[in-house]
């Protein structure tokens, strides 16, 4: 079964992962937690919040890593999984159309800081038997956030970062802030 959880940066996408990782723990099942090498802030999955879980960092198209670590695990937790390649979701897709009992779920940004589709998310979500989607507050209005705006100038659609480059929007607020910023360029 494929589970995915999605949404903008900091509305607990990564909390909600592992809360649902940590009770199939409980229920003494094998757990892995996969995050892609792109990611080098840790070695360890960690939220905003300071929660932290042991994971494996595998290659964006490591397909051999990932087949082992799916063999030796029931449920297997994918962090930023927009950063993984259409080899892992080929793979992902295999298993969960072949009726499996593992237990994928896959947590990542829907949407890049332009409001574009993200990676392979639409994809996993469209195979999903399980989606959830999390808003973040927007910063200035105070309503859901649909997006991660960028505070910092890109120069491609990945920029690894937290609250020092990126902060939740709602539409509106995104839509202001980039007048704002042509305006001043």
């Amino acid at each position: 079964m494929l589970e995915v959880i999605t949404g903008g940066m900091f509305a607990g996408k990564t909390d909600e992962l592992l809360r649902r990782l940590e009770r199939h723990c409980i229920a003494r099942r094998r757990v892995a937690l996969i995050k892609p090498e792109l990611d080098t802030r840790t070695t360890k999955v960690r939220t905003h919040n300071g929660k932290e879980f042991d994971s494996i960092t595998v290659g964006p198209k490591d397909r051999a890593a990932v087949e082992q670590i799916i063999k030796e695990n029931d449920v297997i937790g994918f962090d930023e999984a927009e950063f993984f390649s259409t080899e892992i979701y080929q793979l992902l897709k295999e298993y969960e159309q072949s009726g499996t009992e593992k237990v994928f779920i896959a947590c990542g940004l829907d949407m890049d800081s332009e409001g574009e589709p993200f990676g392979i998310m639409p994809a996993l979500m469209a195979i999903a038997s399980d989606v959830t989607k999390l808003h973040a507050v927007c910063e200035n209005c105070f309503v859901p956030a649909n997006i991660s705006f960028s505070v910092v100038e890109k120069k491609g659609q990945i920029l690894i970062g937290g609250k020092d480059k990126y902060k939740a929007l709602c539409w509106r607020c995104a839509t202001i802030e980039k007048e704002k910023r042509k305006r001043d360029a």
